[in-house]
């Protein structure tokens, strides 16, 4: 199935805050999310009681009782079945942190559900419901924005903490693709301001960039150039909004001493302007 024909849920569709909560028991119909589709943002999800079923990269995925588990950027997935106490939280990766980002992105695509302690998920369910409380508010105040990314933090970390196991974070088939995309993926975090070559990741890794492209696409459903520009973008987008930082100025931070191509680039994969993208988000 060729990426034009999956269509892909942006958040910014959904709302403008970067950030949702959805109470599974109050989401009505989710005829939206039962058709395959690719969301660009992080989705964690949360079972109380029941079972959520998902098919995700054609994978099912059964979610049971007193369980996490998360989808991440450009994964298929889509809505099978459900009679779940649930709740499902969607997050831009440009508000995550990177530590928990690191984490997550360890999963390779091939996360699987993790059961939680059941005082671990009380505290984790009063976090989400503080958040989803948050963005009800609309109260305007200078620490708004400070209180919602600290308890983003806090819910985020709540799941990544759950994933620092490597024997659960790895818990899937082992494969030259899996161990390459893993290598690649530390890389990409380490190196991205400085390496924007597909060619220069492989030289790195010591394979050959087809090699390394095919490895990257088959486990991730995406090139090495998506995954460049991507991590740019989210870095791009973080500066935009917590800084004052003119977008000369983040261009070259990201490393890119044109800042004009810098911004071609930032509207080619955002459909706005870093200018336009700082106003609505700020």
């Amino acid at each position: 199935m060729s990426n034009e024909l999956i269509p892909t849920i942006k958040l910014d569709e959904v709302t403008e805050l970067g950030l949702q909560v959805v109470d599974y028991r109050k989401a009505g119909d989710l005829h939206f999310l039962k058709s395959p589709h690719r969301n660009e943002h992080y989705l964690f999800v949360l079972v109380n009681e029941g079972n959520l079923k998902l098919i995700v990269d054609s994978r099912g995925v059964v979610i049971p009782a007193q369980s996490v588990y998360y989808i991440l950027p450009g994964q298929v997935m889509q809505h099978f079945d459900t009679d779940a106490d649930a709740y499902v939280i969607a997050v831009d990766a440009f508000l995550l942190n990177q530590t928990y980002k690191y984490i997550l992105d360890e999963g390779c695509f091939a996360q699987i559900p993790v059961s939680i302690d059941p005082e671990k998920a009380k505290r984790l369910q009063a976090a989400i419901l503080l958040l989803a409380a948050e963005i009800k508010d609309k109260s305007i105040n200078s620490c708004k924005e400070h209180i919602k990314r600290g308890l983003i933090d806090a819910v985020a970390g709540m799941f990544a903490g759950e994933y620092t196991d490597s024997t659960v974070a790895h818990g899937r088939k082992d494969s030259s693709a899996v161990r390459i995309t893993t290598a690649f993926k530390r890389l990409i975090f380490a190196e991205y301001k400085k390496l924007k070559k597909p060619s220069s990741y492989a030289a790195a890794l010591h394979i050959s960039t087809p090699y390394l492209n095919e490895a990257v696409k088959e486990i991730s459903g995406n090139t090495v150039s998506y995954w460049i520009q991507y991590m740019i973008m989210v870095e791009a987008k973080r500066l935009l909004i917590y800084t004052d930082k003119t977008i000369k100025a983040i261009a070259f931070e990201l490393g890119y001493a044109d800042y004009t191509y810098f911004s071609k680039m930032f509207i080619g994969m955002v459909k706005m302007s870093p200018v336009a993208f700082r106003k609505k988000y700020r």
